[in-house]
This record gives C-alpha cells, sequence and structure tokens, in this order.
C-alpha cells in the first residue's frame, strides 16, 4: 500500500482539544457561517463570504434548456458536494480517532430528481428523494469496525446528518476493493447504473 494520507495523531489531537474545549467553554459550542450570494443574471448565482481569512467565491447556474448558461455547476451539485466533503473530513477523523491508518479516501455522493416536482406537474416532490453516500477506502481496518467508522462518519458530519433528517440517507462501503457494506433497499440496487445526468 502507499502511504498514509492523514496525520492520525494531528486529527487525534484536534478531535481531543476540541472535545476538551466544548465540554468547559460553553460560550464557544455554538458556529453561526453564513454566505452572501447575488443573482448575476438570468439563473447564474454568486456566492462570495469569508472564511480562515479568506475571501471565497462559488458560481452556479443551470443548463441551457433550464434557462441557463452552463457557465458553472448547479447549485445540486454543490450539495452532493458538500456532503461528500463533509463526509470525507469526518470519515479522516473517525479512522484517526480509531488508531487507523487510511491510504486513500474516496466518496461518491449521489441521488436523483424528478422534475416535474420544481415545475409543479402532478403531485411529485422538488427534493431528491433519498442520497446515496459510496465511500471507497484503502486501509487495513477490520471489514466490521470500517462500518462502524463509516457510519460513524455520516452521523457525525453535519451535512450528512441533516440530509438523513429529511429523506433517506444510504451507505456503500467498498474496502480494498470489495462491496462490503450496503444499506440500499432491494429497489435501489442498481440505482449506480442507472445514471442519466453528467
Amino acid at each position: 500500500m502507499s502511504s498514509e494520507i492523514t496525520d492520525r495523531a494531528r486529527l487525534q489531537a484536534s478531535l481531543d482539544g476540541i472535545s476538551h474545549s466544548l465540554k468547559t467553554d460553553a460560550a464557544g459550542t455554538v458556529m453561526r457561517p453564513w454566505v452572501s450570494a447575488h443573482l448575476e443574471r438570468d439563473t447564474v448565482a454568486v456566492s462570495e463570504f469569508e472564511q480562515y481569512g479568506n475571501a471565497y467565491e462559488f458560481r452556479a447556474d443551470e443548463a441551457i434548456n433550464r434557462g441557463g448558461h452552463a457557465s458553472a455547476p448547479s447549485p445540486m451539485r454543490y450539495l452532493l458536494s458538500s456532503i461528500a466533503f463533509c463526509v470525507l473530513g469526518w470519515c479522516a477523523k473517525s479512522w484517526a480517532a480509531a488508531d487507523e491508518p487510511l491510504f486513500a479516501l474516496e466518496a461518491r455522493v449521489r441521488t436523483e430528481l424528478d422534475m416535474r416536482g420544481e415545475h409543479r406537474v402532478d403531485d411529485a416532490v422538488p427534493h431528491p428523494p433519498w442520497f446515496v453516500i459510496e465511500i471507497i477506502v484503502e486501509d487495513k481496518t477490520a471489514a466490521d469496525v470500517a462500518i462502524t467508522l463509516a457510519h460513524d462518519a455520516i452521523e457525525r458530519c453535519p451535512v450528512s446528518s441533516l440530509m438523513a433528517a429529511a429523506v433517506p440517507v444510504y451507505l456503500m462501503l467498498r474496502q480494498r476493493g470489495e462491496l462490503i457494506h450496503d444499506t440500499r433497499p432491494e429497489a435501489l440496487r442498481a440505482e449506480d447504473r442507472e445514471e442519466l445526468t453528467r
């Protein structure tokens, strides 16, 4: 296997330090993230904010046939990326907390949308009915431990836990090239082969 992609001691120290300060400093337990966004034209939106002393800008758009200009990712891609980013960070922390090395880690997040919902055709809902988070890991962890750590990461991630409070979130875990855990119901067992949107 290749070298580790996480500094376990650094992540462990971060987790321990934050846990300790949260227990002793009630005033420091709440964060209030924010962004400011404006519409530039048609469906082109720009989000601007400062974090870590840096200014950031994200742009979003929609497909041309949906009134957009296809000039930036859709808002849904940012949501899916947000889930993936947060889950990856919490996987790194969960494996580190268990003192398990990580050599490669990937998250693939999928859903589906029935466009009838946002266009008020029939009675379809406008939001995704489910999310699938597929975690692909190269490690030395026992399979049962890896499954526990993956679930821990999804439960602790603020973004995936929010989604799970709204709609079902299913987990697939591939470890060292083998699918070892799959919580998708039978009706969704082929959803990864039915992707139409690229």
